[in-house]
């Protein structure tokens, strides 16, 4: 589906924690100066932003939403019940990857991509779920608070503090701590891990040598990697940064569902990635992409991580999406916009079982 100037994603965030882990074995005065090239917030925006309901995006993604409900049964959002869970074990980071057009950090971003890490300390398993961007979702705080919204404009009304009270909130899961990155951190990392390796389908294929006509030529062209994308052909290719980016971003032959399943492959691939890097290019990696990664995680909690994170170099993520089939209608919420109506309810439980391992019939 077709989306004038729709924002690129940001993937690569997932696995900047791996990355740093490995800094252990050139020493603690070189692992500290490159923790310190990392942005430290906490997560706060220095004034609150809006939506402009006239702006050219907001109605192209209002549009496309509304296509892409039409066939969805009208609902009312069912609020989770019960306590924000929370285990000591389980140590969660929301992923978020803004819309920012340049390479600084801007406080009018939104949150385009939402992900939720959770890392188990004990078992040693990663799962990495996916919010969709247009969930509805109640605004706990600022001047719209009570309205519904898109999830990803959350985070411009309040930051990536206002996107974490949401999850917490909304599903009743614990989440502190969050990273964030934009599309620049993106393409610099898939390069200089070397690349990923990605299985295409015979459309994916198309669509990456074929964009004309679509969001994606006009991206790649504003970006200035025309030249940067590659041939590929169905099946599996190694792809440069340019070329995942447009793969990740990719929805127009399929929807938004198939697109979050495509970011986290590429989050996989480049973890994968990871295991071939020297030290000489770990150092350079790490030069460019730490001064555009913005975090509230402290150094001692980074170090913390770090300790554990070789025991997962290589590790198969479990995955999956939220909102979970059959849980979900539409509505209508702030400025006429269209948006997923979530039972947070039942889907705070299947997140709890997820996560934590707590079966849904224990809640009975």
């Amino acid at each position: 589906m077709q989306n004038k100037k729709k924002r690129i994603v940001i993937i690569v965030i997932a696995f900047v924690l791996v990355l740093i882990a490995l800094l252990a074995t050139v020493g603690v005065v070189y692992y500290k100066s490159k923790v310190g090239l990392l942005q430290y917030s906490d997560g706060t925006l220095s004034q609150q932003g809006n939506v402009n309901e006239s702006d050219e995006e907001v109605l192209a993604e209002s549009a496309a939403m509304e296509q892409a409900l039409k066939d969805l049964e009208e609902k009312q959002a069912i609020e989770a019940e019960g306590e924000i869970f929370g285990d000591e074990n389980i140590f969660n980071i929301l992923l978020i990857g803004t819309d920012d057009r340049t390479k600084e950090f801007s406080d009018n971003a939104r949150g385009d991509t939402c992900m939720l890490m959770s890392i188990n300390k004990k078992t040693m398993a990663v799962k990495l779920i996916s919010f969709e961007r247009g969930i509805g979702v109640p605004i706990l705080d600022g001047v719209y608070k009570g309205q519904y919204d898109w999830l990803t404009h959350s985070f411009r009304y309040g930051g990536a503090d206002l996107m974490m009270r949401e999850i917490r909130e909304c599903f009743k899961i614990d989440v502190q701590h969050y990273v964030r990155a934009n599309i620049y951190t993106f393409m610099q990392l898939v390069d200089s891990v070397g690349g990923v390796d990605i299985e295409l389908t015979q459309e994916e294929a198309d669509y990456i040598n074929h964009p004309e006509g679509t969001y994606g030529e006009s991206h790649i062209r504003e970006m200035g990697v025309a030249d940067q994308i590659q041939t590929v052909v169905p099946g599996v290719n190694h792809l440069n940064g340019a070329t995942a980016m447009l793969y990740a971003r990719c929805r127009y032959i399929d929807n938004d569902w198939h697109r979050v399943e495509r970011q986290r492959n590429v989050i996989q691939a480049a973890i994968y990635q990871t295991q071939n890097l020297n030290l000489l290019e770990l150092n350079s990696m790490l030069d460019h992409v730490l001064p555009m990664v913005q975090t509230n995680l402290t150094e001692k909690e980074i170090t913390s991580l770090m300790l554990l994170a070789p025991r997962y170099q290589g590790i198969t993520l479990e995955q999956m999406t939220i909102p979970a089939d059959g849980t979900y209608g539409s509505m209508i919420g702030m400025g006429g916009r269209s948006m997923f109506s979530v039972d947070f309810n039942q889907n705070a439980r299947i997140l709890k079982e997820f996560i934590y391992g707590v079966e849904i019939a224990d809640e009975k």
